[in-house]
């Protein structure tokens, strides 16, 4: 527990602060759900902080460590705390809690009114994080898609983190098990000769579903896993949405060719060692911006 002043205080979360952590992200709109919440505090519970001021929850972060690289989000202080310094003490413990656990390198995607407070605290910026939403059509998939796109399988897995861990810098296998596990029937895997070339992964939020991670050698396996998908979420009528690092031209391309449009922007900032990055340009769709 780090004090801040004689009544404000910074500590681990507890089951009891998911609700108050949820009711918190969706008053800004970023549409989880109490289950992606809940989520990232079973990922890592040592590594979500709320700042308290006399028994009372004003502000909260959760970071995340992937082995040398760590990530930090859903970064909130309630509206009436704002501008007291209470975002960057729960930033710099969400820093020295990664450092500690190994973390050579601090990443996370900042909206850009947050940027200065980054900057402060040592980040520099690497590139945009674009955000689109959209309604896939309806279609039949066509053969090749079908042979080449198969819905993913537990002992996938493993297999799948491996890949991921090329284009992403870092093997990420508990946040991919969370995900299939709680949405298998929106995972799928596209293999040729044996060898994984690509997978996508969908979760549900508020009033939609979010697409992502969504990892592919190319341009041509993205767009079957997106057949995929769009099988897969036959009969519902719903928003999509997808957060794409700016550097994937071609994914920007299959998206806006499936009528989705852009509607925000954020920006991905670096910490420490930059040498353990993946490829993004490889990256269609990223899991999210509270954990890459």
């Amino acid at each position: 527990m780090t004090r801040l002043s004689e009544s404000a205080v910074i500590r681990s979360w507890t089951r009891a602060d998911i609700d108050y952590v949820s009711e918190s992200v969706n008053r800004e709109g970023w549409g989880y759900t109490r289950l992606d919440v809940e989520r990232c505090w079973k990922l890592e519970p040592n590594g979500c902080f709320i700042a308290e001021f006399k028994s009372k929850p004003i502000g909260h972060v959760f970071s995340i460590c992937y082995g040398r690289t760590g990530w930090i989000g859903l970064l909130i202080v309630n509206p009436e705390r704002r501008g007291q310094g209470i975002g960057s003490v729960l930033m710099q413990t969400a820093i020295d809690h990664l450092q500690r656990a190994g973390a050579e390198t601090v990443r996370l995607d900042a909206a850009e009114k947050a940027v200065p407070l980054y900057k402060r605290l040592g980040f520099i910026e690497e590139f945009y994080s674009l955000r689109f939403r959209g309604q896939l059509q309806q279609k039949e998939s066509p053969q090749r898609e079908r042979e080449f796109s198969f819905p993913m399988r537990q002992d996938d897995l493993v297999d799948v983190a491996g890949f991921d861990a090329k284009h992403f810098g870092a093997n990420r296998l508990p946040v991919l098990r969370s995900l299939y596990r709680d949405y298998p029937k929106w995972c799928f895997v596209a293999r040729e000769k044996h060898c994984i070339v690509g997978y996508v992964m969908a979760r549900r939020i508020q009033n939609g579903f979010w697409i992502g991670p969504w990892v592919c050698l190319n341009a041509e396996t993205a767009q079957y896993l997106v057949g995929a998908l769009t099988e897969a979420f036959k009969g519902e009528d719903v928003e999509l949405r997808v957060g794409l690092p700016a550097p994937n031209t071609k994914g920007r391309m299959i998206l806006e060719k499936l009528g989705f449009q852009l509607t925000s922007r954020s920006i991905h900032m670096v910490l420490g060692n930059r040498k353990n990055e993946g490829n993004v340009t490889h990256i269609y769709g990223i899991g999210g911006p509270e954990k890459g």
